[in-house]
C-alpha cells in the first residue's frame, strides 16, 4: 500500500512535494554480510500478532511522543486506527483483553508484550475472521507511520549502566593517541553540547570508540569535535581522543549548524569527503569504509546513509555500548535491542563532497535549538547536486530529550524559510555565527 500524501506537519509537506529528489537506493554490498540484522526491522516480514502488539507500544509508550514531535503528530491517527481494531479483537476474549490492558498500562513491560503476542497468536489461529479489519488497518499504518518499534528476539530487560567515567577510562587505555597529520580521505565532524549531564558526553565517547575501531585505515580519516558551550567544558576529556578539538562560545540554545561549519572550515588539511555526524551515533566497524566507497561514482555528490534511525531505550543503549566498545563486536547487536525506528530521518549523519558543501555555504547558521537545519541543507544540496539515500540503520544512543519548542510553545526555527541560506556573509567562523 502506498503512503498517503499529507500536509499535517512541515516534514510531511517536504515528503509530499519531495523537493529533495532523493533517490532511494538498495544495493547489495559485501559489508552487509556481517550487518544483515540491520535490514531486519521491516514489520511487513513479521506475523500479524507481533505487528499488532508493536502498535500497542507505539500508541501508549510516552517515549514515542517524545522522540520526534512532528513524527508523532503525523503517526498518531494510524496508531489509533490499529488500536480501535485491536480493541474489537480483545473484546471477544477476556484473557486477551486483560493482557492488552496490562500492556497499555505499562508499554515498557517486555513480559506483558510477549504475553499479549502469544495470546493474539492463539486467537488468530482459532478465530481468524476477527482479524480482517486489523490486517487492513495495519497495512495502511505500516505504509504511513514515521515511527515503528523494534524489540529484538534476544532482548532482555535491564542492563548494567555504562557511565561516562568508565568509558573515558576505557578510551584512554585502549585508543591510540591521535598522530599529527592533515590530508586524508574523510573528515568526520561531530558537534556537541552537554552542559548539564544530558548523556551526550557519554554518547560522544562511545561514538569516538566506534570510530577508532574501523576497517578503514586510521591514516585515511580524521575526527574533529566542536564543542558549543560557554566554556570548553569537556575539552580535557575530548581533546586527547580526537585529531582536532574546537570550542566555540555558546551561551544560548545549541547551534549545531555553526558548530559543524566551524569543524569543516577550521580543520586544517584537504579532504575528499565530509562525514557530518551527531555525537549520539554508534557506528559499526565498516561505517567509514562503506560510505566512502559510495563516492566511487564521480556523479555522486552527497548521501544519507540511512532510511531507518533506531532510537534505543536506556537499557539497550547501555547494552549495545558495552558490546561495541568493551567487547569490540564489529556491529551493535540489534537482536538484543529495544527502541523506536524512525523512518527517513533527514539528520544524524550526512556525507557530502567538500566542494558542494562550500558551494551552498554549509549549514544555515540562523538555526538554533532543535530542528530544521538538516532538512534545510538537504534541500539546498539537492538543488545544487546529486543526493542519494541508502538503507542502512543508524544506531542512536539514549540521552535526555531536548525541548522541541521555544518558551512561546512554537517550534524552534519555524520563522525561517527553508533553502534561503547561501553563506554569502561567511560561515564557520570561530567567534560567532554569521548573519543572514
Amino acid at each position: 500500500m502506498q503512503p498517503r500524501p499529507c500536509d499535517c506537519t512541515p516534514m510531511c509537506v517536504l515528503r509530499t512535494t519531495n523537493p529533495m529528489k532523493i533517490r532511494a537506493t538498495r544495493v547489495p554490498e559485501p559489508s552487509y554480510a556481517e550487518a544483515s540484522v540491520y535490514r531486519a526491522a521491516d514489520p511487513e516480514g513479521d506475523d500479524l500478532a507481533k505487528r499488532l502488539t508493536r502498535y500497542v507500544v507505539l500508541a501508549h509508550d510516552p517515549a514515542v511522543r517524545d522522540v520526534a514531535a512532528d513524527y508523532w503528530l503525523h503517526s498518531e491517527t494510524f496508531y489509533a486506527a490499529v488500536m480501535a481494531e485491536l480493541d474489537v479483537i480483545a473484546a471477544a476474549d477476556p484473557t486477551t483483553e486483560a493482557a492488552l490492558r496490562r500492556l497499555v498500562a505499562d508499554p515498557t513491560d517486555a513480559a506483558a508484550e510477549r504475553r499479549l503476542e502469544a495470546l493474539l497468536t492463539l486467537l488468530l489461529g482459532e478465530r481468524p475472521e476477527l482479524f480482517t479489519g486489523a490486517a487492513a488497518a495495519l497495512r495502511d499504518a505500516d505504509a504511513n507511520v514515521f515511527i515503528n518499534y523494534l524489540r529484538g528476539p534476544d532482548h532482555r530487560a535491564g542492563a548494567e549502566p555504562v557511565a561516562t567515567d568508565r568509558l573515558w577510562a576505557w578510551a584512554s587505555e585502549t585508543m591510540p593517541p591521535p598522530q599529527p597529520r592533515d590530508d586524508a580521505d574523510v573528515l568526520v565532524v561531530i558537534p556537541i553540547m552537554d552542559r548539564g549531564g544530558s548523556g551526550r558526553l557519554r554518547n560522544l565517547l562511545a561514538c569516538l570508540l566506534g570510530l577508532r575501531d574501523q576497517s578503514l585505515p586510521a591514516s585515511r580519516y580524521r575526527v574533529a569535535v566542536v564543542e558549543f558551550d560557554t566554556e570548553p567544558r569537556w575539552q580535557h576529556l575530548i581533546e586527547p581522543l580526537v585529531d582536532h578539538y574546537f570550542h566555540i562560545p555558546g551561551p544560548g540554545s545549541f547551534n549545531k549548524s555553526w558548530a559543524i561549519n566551524v569543524g569543516v572550515r577550521q580543520t586544517p588539511g584537504d579532504f575528499t569527503t565530509l562525514c557530518l555526524l551527531d555525537a549520539d551515533i554508534l557506528a559499526d566497524r565498516w561505517f567509514l569504509e562503506r560510505n566512502l566507497a559510495r563516492f566511487d561514482d564521480p556523479l555522486h555528490d552527497a548521501h544519507l546513509p540511512h532510511t531507518e534511525f533506531l532510537s534505543l531505550d536506556t537499557a539497550s543503549s547501555d547494552r549495545l555500548i558495552a558490546q561495541r566498545c568493551f567487547a569490540a563486536t564489529a556491529a551493535p547487536p540489534l537482536a538484543q535491542a529495544r527502541g523506536l525506528l524512525l523512518r527517513d530521518v533527514p539528520g544524524a549523519c550526512m556525507w557530502i563532497r567538500p566542494e558542494l558543501f562550500h558551494r551552498i555555504g554549509g549549514f544555515d547558521e540562523r538555526y538554533q535549538g532543535w530542528g530544521g537545519e538538516d532538512e534545510d541543507i538537504i534541500v539546498r544540496a539537492t538543488a545544487a547536486g546529486t543526493v542519494v539515500q541508502y538503507d542502512d540503520v543508524l544506531i542512536h544512543m539514549a540521552h535526555l530529550r531536548p525541548s522541541m519548542r521555544n518558551a512561546a510553545g512554537q517550534p524552534y526555527n519555524g520563522h525561517l524559510t527553508v533553502g534561503t541560506w547561501s553563506g554569502a556573509n561567511g560561515y564557520g567562523e570561530l567567534l560567532a555565527p554569521a548573519a543572514a
